[in-house]
């Protein structure tokens, strides 16, 4: 082959930054050397790659399937450097973790902390985001590891193991309208608007549904927020919006926040553990599951 792993990783690179001159930045080398890295790359396939516009450069069809191909062989490359690390010293290397929840005092994150204190010598890559992209980036193998929601019929490709249960519920404020009868169905929600996270969340997609087999007229959202941050309980507590907020978060917030008697929208969720289906598992990996799983009991 003509071409190496840098080329690999220019390539990538072009199509995550959508642009030869911005990947040349993030990499940091020349626009040159970038350019001259993808004509190796095409030289050797035999055929384009990336279009090249005025805007930018997107993959062609083979550029897509060569794509799919490069991220194989970088995320093996990385699990080889990985691995060789872990021989020369079983405590040091790198867990790349994702989690959806930032508090701090979620199981994901008392496990990274532990991590910490057990193996100083470690680093740590800690990502935040939603249940879909952190496993498509596990998937990838952009992560070793993600701690996720997952709901009822939602579908991840990733291997999962099972850490705890919780429930989310429909919460208001104290002094809500609705707080005050003596029972709500999911049709008196309409009036009401909603903190919701995007519309890419799995959460919301649940939720969604939930309202659409009811037959009842489909939420409203007013604020869009991905997390139920202190900023979003501050929010539902100011206003009569409405949020579905996990029960653990709720009991920090009981006399302020309150939740609504609805079957239907007591929704039960599995927090997971997600890794590659062949994934090698690392002394590190290994240890961040099993502290999971140790506050199972």
């Amino acid at each position: 082959m003509s071409f190496s792993r840098n080329d690999i990783v220019a390539f990538i690179e072009v199509v995550r930054a959508g642009s030869v001159s911005r990947a040349a930045e993030h990499i940091g080398v020349t626009q040159p050397s970038v350019s001259k890295a993808i004509k190796r790359l095409e030289d050797e396939v035999g055929v384009p790659l990336l279009q090249r516009g005025v805007h930018g450069v997107r993959l062609t069809s083979n550029g897509h399937f060569f794509l799919e191909t490069a991220k194989r062989f970088e995320a093996q490359h990385f699990e080889l450097v990985r691995a060789a690390s872990d021989l020369r010293a079983r405590h040091a290397g790198l867990l790349r973790i994702g989690i959806t929840s930032p508090a701090s005092d979620s199981a994901a994150v008392r496990a990274v902390s532990e991590m910490v204190r057990r193996r100083p010598a470690m680093r740590l890559k800690l990502t935040i985001g939603k249940s879909d992209a952190l496993n498509a980036a596990v998937e990838d193998g952009e992560l070793d590891l993600a701690v996720v929601p997952s709901y009822p019929g939602q579908s991840l490709s990733c291997a999962k193991v099972d850490i705890s249960e919780d429930h989310t519920r429909v919460a208001v404020r104290v002094t809500h309208p609705l707080a005050r009868l003596p029972s709500v169905t999911i049709n008196d929600l309409t009036p009401f608007g909603w903190v919701m996270p995007s519309p890419q969340s799995a959460a919301r997609r649940h939720v969604f549904q939930i309202f659409e087999r009811n037959g009842a007229p489909m939420p409203h959202v007013s604020i869009e927020a991905d997390y139920t941050s202190e900023a979003a309980m501050g929010v539902l507590m100011a206003t009569d919006l409405l949020a579905i907020v996990p029960t653990s978060v709720l009991r920090s917030w009981l006399g302020r926040i309150q939740p609504l008697p609805i079957a239907e929208l007591d929704i039960r969720r599995t927090q997971v553990l997600l890794s590659h289906p062949q994934a090698t598992w690392t002394p590190l990996m290994s240890t961040f599951r099993d502290l999971l799983l140790q506050q199972r009991g």
